[in-house]
């Protein structure tokens, strides 16, 4: 499997369909089936860590603090991802080198920008949307993961990147989760990789309340938003390092920017790529000198009031094309779809690598490949 880059809207990418009767076989199964790419991954993160002067000790080292916390916070969990390595073929720490890379990345100046995320909590009917921004060189190294549920644990579908047991996506209870990273000054490598609380949620909440429940749980050193979404509500939990946070529609006092619908306990929640919690504003950081977080926010509030002047009292979207729409930018515009410049050269080249749409009531997935404004013309609709 190639690490080179590919245009995002080209990336045909591989299902990985696991039907398994126990956890253990699952991440056998994950290992022996995906190898290729995992070991893709794991080499791709490895040249990304060396262009962010990440020395290969730190790597390690973050890698298994990280396995330490993964092991003493969810068991399950570690022994999941521990059948993973040997179906692999290659060492649990190698394979928490990808699991754990928002942690090992704490380690590094900066790092790329992702993403936009646009949600609408209406109750019995909210949606969400997300351009998953990343490294353009990662547009081959991501899988659609489809895994079935075992014994205590629930079917859920969604993106991956190699290696990772879960990451993006919706269960069969219509549970769903999207996530943002985020900088702080308080950050640090070693804690509950960002990726495997994401799995958690996937596996094991059959309701918004058991799913803010293990977010909260987790002790965590990044920093990151996590969008959980249900037919009734979406939630934002911004996380900076151990301290976390919880964002709701209409609550405007708390939530700058916040654009309430005509019905109540209704509205929109955006979030790109910089905190605003205002207990977690004080110490955080942009990801990088050239950030374009702050102007996609702007742009997609300014959508918002457009939207809102459109439909007027008519109520919030009926769909999450709706959201995709809002999700969508041309030339000249803030880059909420994400193309690399022609000339932008290895590490310093962002695309949307997937675009998601999420609505719980109907248990309704769609992941098309590179940003909305690519047509999606590769989009996978799954029914839970």
């Amino acid at each position: 499997m190639s690490t080179e880059y590919v245009p995002a809207a080209e990336v045909r990418p591989e299902t990985f369909m696991v039907r398994a009767s126990d956890h253990l076989r699952r991440g056998t199964q994950r290992g022996r089936e995906l190898r290729t790419g995992i070991e893709s991954a794991i080499a791709g993160y490895r040249r990304y860590f060396e262009f962010l002067s990440i020395a290969e000790a730190d790597v390690r080292a973050a890698a298994a603090s990280s396995l330490a916390r993964l092991q003493a916070w969810s068991p399950e969990a570690a022994e999941e991802v521990a059948a993973v390595a040997p179906g692999a073929e290659i060492p649990v720490e190698e394979l928490m080198e990808v699991i754990a890379r928002t942690e090992i990345m704490t380690l590094a100046p900066a790092s790329a920008t992702e993403c936009s995320t646009v949600s609408f909590t209406r109750p019995g009917s909210s949606l969400a949307a997300q351009n998953w921004d990343w490294a353009a060189d990662f547009s081959t190294l991501w899988h659609i993961n489809d895994v079935g549920a075992v014994p205590g644990q629930l079917r859920h579908v969604g993106i991956a990147e190699y290696g990772m047991p879960g990451k993006i996506g919706l269960n069969e209870a219509g549970v769903g989760v999207l996530l943002n990273i985020l900088k702080h000054e308080g950050d640090g490598a070693g804690g509950v990789p960002i990726h495997m609380i994401l799995e958690r949620v996937l596996s094991t909440a059959s309701t918004l309340a058991e799913a803010l429940e293990i977010i909260h749980s987790a002790p965590t050193t990044s920093s990151s938003i996590i969008t959980v979404v249900t037919a009734d509500e979406v939630v934002q939990v911004e996380i900076a390092n151990a301290e976390k946070r919880e964002r709701r529609a209409g609550d405007t006092s708390a939530i700058p920017g916040e654009k309430p619908g005509a019905e109540a306990g209704a509205g929109f929640l955006l979030h790109t790529n910089h905190f605003l919690h205002p207990e977690l504003i004080p110490g955080s950081l942009e990801l990088n000198a050239t950030s374009t977080s702050r102007a996609r926010h702007a742009h997609l509030e300014q959508r918002l009031e457009d939207y809102a002047k459109q439909v007027g009292t008519s109520g919030g979207p009926e769909s999450t094309a709706d959201l995709t729409d809002l999700l969508t930018t041309g030339p000249g515009e803030a880059p909420v779809s994400c193309t690399p410049d022609p000339g932008a050269t290895y590490g310093d080249r962002s695309a949307t690598l997937v675009t998601v749409q999420i609505d719980p009531k109907r248990k309704q997935l769609d992941l098309a490949p590179g940003s909305p404004a690519d047509g999606m013309q590769g989009n996978r609709r799954y029914q839970l």
